[in-house]
């Protein structure tokens, strides 16, 4: 509400005395409560503009982003968009969320690692039971092939998963 009373007129009869500092306004209630009511009736244009806007917008864009979003000024996409870059800060915090780049490497490294042992035990069996080297040769195959299947499991994008 201060931020209402300091766009009050300074002749307003109902202002009995301004705020400042540490200093309360001082105001005739009901006399105050009318000049308020009266000076949102003027609302009425604004919200129909913002309704032009918000259609123009819709008309330029598409369906492009949701209903409420269409209405929000500059300062509240700017307020939304810092409240939610807070969150994400909060969350990350908190260990609810971590960033792709921190465990990419790390995935990486492993399934690399994890290949250079599977792809080892080919001719260790080989050796091991003195079997031929088709029999290593079937084995490497079938554990690149499992390989395969892995990575590309790992390689789908997160976005495009359909369970949640």
């Amino acid at each position: 509400m201060r931020n209402h009373l300091k766009q009050a007129p300074a002749e307003a009869d109902w202002l009995l005395a301004r705020g400042r500092r540490g200093v309360g306004y001082k105001i005739a209630a009901e006399a105050a409560l009318a000049w308020y009511r009266t000076r949102g009736a003027g609302d009425g244009i604004d919200n129909a503009r913002q309704q032009a806007l918000a259609e123009l917008r819709l008309q330029m864009l598409g369906d492009a982003g949701d209903d409420d979003g269409l209405l929000l000024t500059g300062k509240q996409r700017y307020e939304e968009f810092k409240a939610g870059e807070a969150e994400l800060v909060y969350r990350q915090s908190i260990g609810e969320l971590c960033r792709v780049a921190d465990i990419e490497g790390e995935t990486v490294n492993a399934v690399i690692e994890l290949r250079r042992q599977l792809q080892a035990i080919g001719p260790t069996i080989r050796r091991r039971f003195a079997l031929d080297r088709e029999v290593e040769t079937a084995i490497d195959d079938l554990i690149a092939e499992k390989l395969k299947q892995f990575v590309d499991k790992l390689d789908v994008d997160v976005d495009s998963d359909d369970t949640g």
